[in-house]
């Protein structure tokens, strides 16, 4: 499956069109605020790593990034479009459903939980939002869903229920339903958190490929080694603002932020255990 609309990959970050952009993005929940301020650029396939201790915003701000969670300020853009509101004589006014729709149309959304229908099959859960969301028949719907499915490494596993197989893999049905929508973006939030460590490496193995394929990618994750590893910029956040940004290098070999030192002092320690 080709990555619709990728450039080439070697084209320096400066120079890619901008897919996600954030300005000054606040969430609150009542009195509690959650995001505070945040800016961030998503370009054509980049991947960012967002990092930082549980409770710092981070999947409340990828949440936002795709309006599953309104924002209560600032803006989200996807490919130059207003996400969630429209601008109408200096207020922001939100968007209908149809407008929604069609603003995300290409930001695929993978989950910590896998969120698979238990009484449908892979290929069925795959399937069924490409005849809903595309409209597609169902012999072409079943044809891209079984191209997913191998692309993820489960063209054999089309016809069993998630209850047959492992967490692992029900991660990738659900990566492969997200890549059947052939989505210019995929938001990761927490991809492997529910698995047990031996199948974290399967999932972290898709997505290495697709970013090496050129997928743009935007990731919660608590793996310090991916983000070390694929990400193009790691985003360091805490108590809702990004205190740091940068390449891998310079997050993990060279931090300046005093709070993102102790963070990964922390995460050391505990690899060593």
């Amino acid at each position: 499956m080709e990555l619709d609309g990728q450039p080439e990959i070697g084209l320096a970050a400066s120079d890619r069109e901008i897919v996600i952009e954030v300005e000054q993005l606040t969430k609150t929940f009542g009195a509690l605020s959650v995001l505070n301020g945040i800016d961030l650029k998503v370009r054509r396939s980049e991947v960012v790593c967002i990092i930082g201790p549980s409770g710092s915003g981070k999947s409340t701000f990828l949440r936002c990034m795709a309006f599953l969670d309104p924002y209560t300020g600032g803006r989200v853009s996807i490919e130059g479009q207003l996400l969630g509101y429209r601008q109408t004589g200096g207020h922001q006014i939100p968007q209908s459903h149809r407008e929604l729709a069609k603003v995300r149309r290409n930001v695929g959304m993978v989950f910590q939980h896998f969120n698979l229908w238990p009484h449908m099959t892979a290929l069925e859960n795959v399937a069924l939002a490409l005849r809903v969301t595309r409209k597609l028949k169902s012999q072409q719907a079943d044809k891209e869903a079984r191209e997913a499915l191998a692309k993820v490494g489960l063209g054999d596993k089309a016809d069993n229920y998630p209850s047959q197989l492992s967490g692992g893999q029900q991660q990738r049905v659900a990566i492969a339903r997200a890549l059947a929508m052939k989505p210019h973006v995929i938001l990761f939030d927490e991809p492997t958190s529910a698995l047990d460590p031996e199948l974290v490496g399967e999932v972290l193995g898709v997505m290495r490929q697709l970013a090496e394929e050129g997928m743009t990618m935007a990731i919660v994750t608590h793996e310090m080694g991916f983000a070390a590893q694929m990400a193009d910029t790691v985003v360091f956040m805490d108590k809702g603002v990004i205190l740091e940004k940068g390449s891998p290098d310079e997050i993990f070999k060279t931090p300046r932020n005093d709070r993102l030192k102790q963070f990964l002092d922390t995460w050391r320690s505990r690899a060593l255990d």
